[in-house]
């Protein structure tokens, strides 16, 4: 037997309970790449898909939502870091406060990884 067809034995780490999460991260993912060409109505789109999505999540979900746009907020090295979280401010002021507050911490377990030591973030 294949190691394939193993694996549809084992259940999938995300089910269906995870899906909110997913389409947080997936719209939040949208309003970070918003291009300066988008238009006022496409951006404003954008930011009420984000909202929508934050809604809908779980408090667990919701921590690990804010872990993941620190996560994208420091590793992509943003090049104007005060938009993005003027943005994610417009969305939601505690999801913001959330993502400064954790920052610093999120960029000296990168470093940490960086200097050779295995690090989960």
């Amino acid at each position: 037997m294949g190691e394939a067809a193993l694996n549809l034995a084992i259940p999938a780490q995300y089910g269906p309970d995870h899906w909110p999460l997913r389409l947080a991260q997936q719209a939040f993912a949208a309003v970070l790449e918003e291009r300066p060409r988008h238009d006022r109505f496409r951006r404003a789109a954008l930011r009420s898909a984000a909202r929508a999505a934050l809604s809908a999540l779980s408090g667990d979900d919701r921590g690990l939502l804010e872990r993941w746009l620190t996560l994208q907020w420091v590793t992509l090295g943003a090049k104007r870091p005060s938009v993005s979280l003027a943005t994610l401010a417009s969305i939601d002021p505690a999801l913001a406060a959330a993502v400064r507050q954790q920052r610093p911490r999120v960029r000296a377990r990168l470093d940490r990884a960086e200097a050779g030591y295995t690090v989960a973030a």
